[in-house]
């Protein structure tokens, strides 16, 4: 099991749009087949871990991704490392 954790953020800094809480860390639990998680920002989730949601291939990130594009997120990898839907669409 893989996880990633977004440290959080002072209160009162930032936007809406930010992944980091300002209640706590958000720890993105990957499980064991996770390759890429599209985590919305915090502001739409509750005070503790927020919404996010494990994909296991680029293809379903990009899926994810669309389907959620009325929300603010990222689409990030186990590292953390940060990926655009071009990005994805190359590793697909």
């Amino acid at each position: 099991m893989t996880t990633y954790t977004i440290p959080a953020k002072m209160s009162g800094t930032g936007t809406i749009h930010d992944t980091a809480s300002q209640f706590g860390d958000r720890e993105i639990d990957f499980g064991g087949g996770g390759e890429y998680a599209v985590v919305l920002a915090s502001y739409y989730g509750d005070a503790g871990n927020g919404i996010y949601y494990i994909a296991k291939d680029a293809s379903e990130a990009i899926d994810i991704s669309a389907r959620e594009r009325e929300f603010s997120h990222v689409i990030i990898d186990r590292d953390g490392e940060r990926y655009t839907i071009d990005d994805l669409r190359l590793r697909a």
